[in-house]
């Protein structure tokens, strides 16, 4: 018995190892066509993230996409809590919109964030649609977001912790055109 609470414990912390970030870690997805774009500078402030009514976000995103982003192209979310055992996010419809682990229309995403996403953050000349010609996308400028009053449900399914995301952008034909993922530290205060 001693030796399976000593295995089970070791089990443990290898699994923690990594739980608690530092910083925000951004990257290519195993296997990932790396040659699309180009992860300039991504970074989010506070760190740990702090999910609750009013919090503001301050985000630098820059990226070089080096390939066209065709119409048609769609982005399947997938969200996750790590863990021991690592809990899966599932696409909650929301107030008319779908957060968590879903899939996305690329359209439809330019559309919703078209108020503040063109013409500030895409090249010039750059339609806030599909397709996405290759440029330089973000800003060296900061983007600081105050977010909205959040329903109870999503602050109690965002609970304090260490979470893992990829977003897989696919063709219309919905082969892989390339994937990213983020592991992000929240907090509910």
């Amino acid at each position: 018995m001693k030796v399976f609470a000593a295995l089970l414990a070791c089990v443990a912390m290898v699994s923690a190892r990594n739980l608690k970030l530092d910083e925000l870690e951004v990257g290519f997805c195993d296997g990932a066509n790396q040659d699309v774009l180009s992860l300039d500078n991504i970074s989010v402030e506070p760190f740990p993230l702090v999910i609750a009514t009013g919090a503001d976000i301050t985000l630098n995103v820059q990226i070089t996409l080096n390939e066209p982003v065709p119409a048609g192209a769609t982005i399947d979310l997938k969200i996750k809590r790590e863990g021991l055992i690592p809990i899966p996010i599932p696409c909650l419809a929301i107030e008319d919109i779908h957060i968590g682990s879903c899939s996305y229309d690329g359209d439809e995403l330019l559309a919703s964030a078209g108020d503040f996403l063109c013409p500030a953050y895409v090249p010039e000349g750059q339609e806030c649609m599909l397709p996405l010609n290759p440029g330089s996308y973000g800003s060296a400028d900061s983007l600081t977001v105050t977010l909205p009053d959040i329903p109870g449900i999503l602050v109690d399914l965002l609970a304090s912790g260490t979470y893992y995301a990829d977003a897989t952008v696919k063709y219309a034909d919905g082969s892989e055109m390339t994937c990213v993922y983020l592991r992000v530290q929240l907090t509910g205060h």
